[in-house]
């Protein structure tokens, strides 16, 4: 594209900015091909395209001679422009537009996008289409509150309110369609080279930290996921549904809630925070002395600490109003689990709530086993997921330092029917993905909650 063409295009604009300051809005048909007999032309309040100059004519004009607004103003910018051959040519840009309708309305402006198609006549380039699009409602309406920073309560009722509107517009055909998007994602699982060269830098820091005995959270090289020091896993740096829950639900309660397997404590600094009284357990005490480096001073009084590793660790029946184990129990055998489950339903008072969270076959390396996973809940194995030998799925040929050598991944139908068996009351058992995905149809972990009754 030469600077000339640039320029021959920007003057039409320019030209059509002289036609809409003379308030002479009609005159606009000298910038069209009046030989074109459909011509397109969008403006961005109007609810359809507007094709033929029957339409074009009765919007520049509506009463000709009559203008239907006090005043408007129109300055196009940032035109880009890309020749399509000798005879036409596409530009896309931004158009400024300030208004004052006729009545007692005041004025307003906006911002919106334009593309436009120009084909060439002896005379000049002309427009033979032309449309105007806004941003998505909700991102425009944040960009005008940002200039107008007096009313923030204002912003967020509205910012709601807008996307309450397009969820309700979603298509009834789309669920399905995302279901079946997701199921395929979550069947597969692989890792690019680019990613793993990314992990280097986090895991060269962790180990410096190793090495000179400084007890400090490690860095995530996966994404969302912050390994333990023991190498048994990761703590999410998010908390999902049902560690919100607990978060929620223990501060409504009177007692003291247990969260085992807490790693750095995330969920046990958020129930703090809601003012609920926490015994944080964890199999290294490592990971327990950096949570109550985390903690806030003024939270310490109702943190209690007690190092320990299922199913083995014990405690008082009936200590606790609730329990949070998350991404724990999927490290015992199905015999541990079992236990586990029936230590928990003793620890319980009556009326208390369990909030337990597992890893999937459809998550992470897991995903290479979900074929033999779906082979033996066909064939009705009490514990499809339980994987004997890791090395089957993940990407090294060596047990990593501190991990398990069998995996047990739940699905909730199994963690469901365990709970029950060990006497509790199902109150909600489902699939869920990582804490910061946003879909509803994640499959990587498997989440309950029960209460002892």
């Amino acid at each position: 594209m030469t600077q000339e063409l640039q320029n021959e295009i920007e003057q039409v604009f320019r030209s059509a900015e002289r036609i809409w300051d003379s308030q002479k809005y009609g005159d606009l048909k000298t910038l069209w091909d009046e030989e074109d007999a459909d011509p397109f032309y969008l403006a961005e309040e109007q609810a359809d395209w507007k094709i033929g100059w029957d339409a074009l004519k009765k919007y520049w004009e509506p009463v000709p001679g009559r203008r239907m607004l006090e005043a408007i103003r129109m300055r196009f910018y940032n035109i880009k422009v890309k020749p399509l051959s000798d005879e036409y040519v596409f530009a896309v840009g931004w158009v400024r537009h300030d208004m004052k309708m006729r009545g007692p309305m005041k004025a307003w402006g906006g911002d919106a996008r334009i593309s436009a198609l120009f084909r060439r006549k002896k005379e000049g380039w002309k427009f033979i289409a032309y449309a105007e699009s806004h941003k998505t409602p909700v991102i425009y309406m944040q960009e005008l509150y940002k200039k107008w920073v007096k009313i923030p309560l204002i912003h967020s009722i509205t910012n709601r309110f807008l996307m309450q509107l397009y969820e309700r517009n979603i298509h009834p055909k789309f669920e399905a369609f995302h279901r079946r998007i997701m199921d395929d994602e979550n069947k597969e699982y692989k890792v690019s080279f680019k990613r793993r060269l990314s992990f280097f830098k986090p895991i060269l820091i962790n180990l410096l930290s190793k090495i000179i005995g400084k007890k400090v959270m490690p860095k995530a090289y996966i994404p969302g996921l912050i390994p333990c020091l023991n190498g048994r896993g990761f703590m999410e740096e998010d908390l999902n549904d049902v560690s919100k829950s607990f978060a929620e639900d223990s501060s409504k309660m009177k007692g003291l809630s247990l969260d085992v397997g807490c790693a750095y404590g995330i969920a046990s600094i958020a129930a703090l925070k809601k003012g609920a009284k926490i015994l944080a357990s964890d199999m290294d005490q490592a990971h327990l002395d950096i949570l109550l480096k985390e903690t806030p001073e003024e939270l310490k009084p109702n943190l209690k600490i007690k190092a320990g590793t299922l199913p083995n660790i014990d405690f008082e029946n009936e200590s606790f109003i609730s329990i949070h184990c998350s991404r724990c129990l999927h490290f015992l055998t199905p015999d541990e689990l079992i236990e586990t489950l029936g230590n928990m339903y003793k620890w319980l008072q009556p009326g208390g709530q369990i909030y337990l969270i597992t890893d999937t076959c459809f998550s992470g390396p897991w995903k290479n086993y979900l074929p033999e996973f779906e082979k033996k809940l066909e064939a009705g194995d009490p514990f499809p997921g339980f994987i004997e030998n890791v090395l089957d799925c993940l990407p090294v040929t060596k047990l990593p330092k501190g991990m398990t050598p069998h995996m047990n991944c739940l699905d909730p139908d199994t963690l469901a029917r365990e709970c029950k068996a060990a006497g509790f009351d199902i109150i909600s058992a489902k699939f869920f993905g990582p804490a910061r995905a946003s879909s509803d149809y994640g499959k990587d972990h498997a989440g309950i909650i029960a209460v002892k009754n």
